[in-house]
């Protein structure tokens, strides 16, 4: 047996008359689906425990809860397989209503779970997204076991970054990075990307075996994106200084739990991740917005304008090899982006 702890937020007003609904379905379907559990809604948050044979559950938080568009920022706290026994065996769902208050349901006991409920949305916001997908799942990260895989590994951060935290305020250093970050996650979701962790100003990410393009055309994009926040970008705002710079890297690496109890971090490493990183750092070197291996280029299969950069022997590398750029994207004149930035921020 499986039995899985989630809590969800109801999209609109929850009423009794909801809630009855709710009731009278699970007390319909749950017995010939050998569903058993209860259901603890206050205000608009449910906090339920589901335990049954696995498939069954499986198919009710996965393709019923899950999906259900009444629901929203779903999220699977415990997930427990291998149950020989159950908690609820005389509760195809009960139904405990915190909203209508009364003596069974003390009021520091609901001051207790609605603190419960809002650290966890709040933790859930600073969870690396690998994870978080992996616990919307049920899967224990501590758990998974390391694995290789090829991919497309992506790196950016932001051009000129030394010379704004000199100058900026703490404010509009954040804002800066933030809008970075928040351009890169953006796009990298949208090609179907994976990001895996936030490096200060800087963003690791990967695509996978096959996604070679989605990893350029999510690069492109971000760039573009940087161009159109520039323009629009008032007189006085860094983010009219906003460049970035990307490495892409197609290589073999390697996934999995690093650190020990106290810490933990699970993310991608090997050297298509190194290679990934200082290929974006050659950006400045080169005065391009975009360097890839040839591997990435190799396994592109869009008709992309491919440009050769020349050979390289990059640090950390034991030999050189030839790189790529995009040859709509041009060159970048980064001397005179520090310049400029200098020029307006130190007076």
């Amino acid at each position: 047996m499986k039995r899985i702890y989630y809590v969800s937020r109801f999209s609109d007003t929850l009423r009794p008359e909801d809630l009855e609904k709710i009731f009278d379905i699970s007390a319909r379907n749950n017995p010939q689906n050998q569903i058993t559990g209860f259901l603890v809604c206050l205000g608009n948050t449910f906090f339920q425990v589901l335990e049954g044979p696995d498939k069954m559950v499986d198919r009710l938080f996965f393709k019923v809860i899950v999906n259900d568009t009444r629901h929203k920022e779903v999220l699977c706290l415990k997930s427990e397989s291998g149950m020989t026994t159950r908690l609820f065996p005389d509760w195809h769902m009960k139904v405990f209503d915190l909203n209508a208050g009364g003596e069974t349901l003390p009021f520091a006991f609901s001051q207790m779970l609605t603190a419960l409920l809002e650290s966890q949305y709040v933790i859930a916001q600073y969870t690396q997204p690998s994870v978080f997908h992996m616990l919307e799942k049920g899967v224990n990260p501590t758990l998974v076991s390391p694995c290789k895989k090829i991919a497309t590994v992506f790196f950016s951060d932001i051009i000129g970054f030394s010379l704004f935290s000199q100058w900026l305020t703490p404010g509009e250093l954040i804002e800066v990075v933030n809008s970075h970050i928040e351009m890169c996650t953006q796009v990298i979701s949208q090609h179907g990307g994976e990001v895996t962790k936030l490096t200060g100003d800087g963003l690791l990410a990967y695509f996978s075996q096959k996604q070679s393009d989605a990893a350029i055309a999510a690069s492109l994009d971000l760039l573009q994106e940087m161009k159109l926040r520039r323009e629009k970008a008032s007189g006085k705002s860094p983010l009219r200084y906003l460049y970035g710079g990307v490495g892409l890297a197609h290589g073999t690496v390697y996934e999995g739990n690093i650190g020990f109890a106290l810490k933990r971090d699970f993310t991608i490493l090997g050297n298509t991740v190194n290679l990934a990183s200082r290929l974006e750092s050659y950006t400045r070197q080169l005065e391009v917005r975009l360097i890839m291996n040839q591997e990435s280029v190799t396994s592109a299969k869009r008709q992309w304008k491919f440009i050769s950069l020349g050979k390289h022997r990059l640090k950390g590398q034991s030999s050189a090899s030839e790189i790529f750029s995009i040859q709509e994207l041009g060159r970048l004149n980064v001397r005179e982006i520090y310049r400029v930035i200098e020029e307006e921020f130190s007076r």
